[in-house]
């Protein structure tokens, strides 16, 4: 068996004027947020990580990613693919 060294997981970015960019990962039930692209973009990344990382340490196991296109968004939405 292949040994994973990069994950890929969706995350859904919501644009909400006055407020901070949302960012939901629905495979992993996880969110976080960021006040332009690329702080919300390096907290999905730090998010991403935790995650997988308490996953693999409590012995879960990793959900299957969706694919980036079968991800539905709203009109102030926006589907991401984050690595870590």
């Amino acid at each position: 068996m292949k040994r994973v060294e990069h994950y890929f997981y969706p995350a859904v970015f919501t644009y909400d004027a006055g407020q901070e960019i949302a960012v939901d990962f629905p495979d992993l039930r996880c969110a976080t947020s960021g006040v332009n692209d690329e702080d919300a973009l390096l907290s999905a990344r730090e998010i991403l990580r935790c995650v997988l990382k308490g996953l693999k340490e409590d012995g879960e196991e990793i959900p299957t990613p969706t694919s980036l296109a079968d991800i539905q968004v709203e009109s102030n939405e926006c589907a991401v693919l984050v690595d870590v």
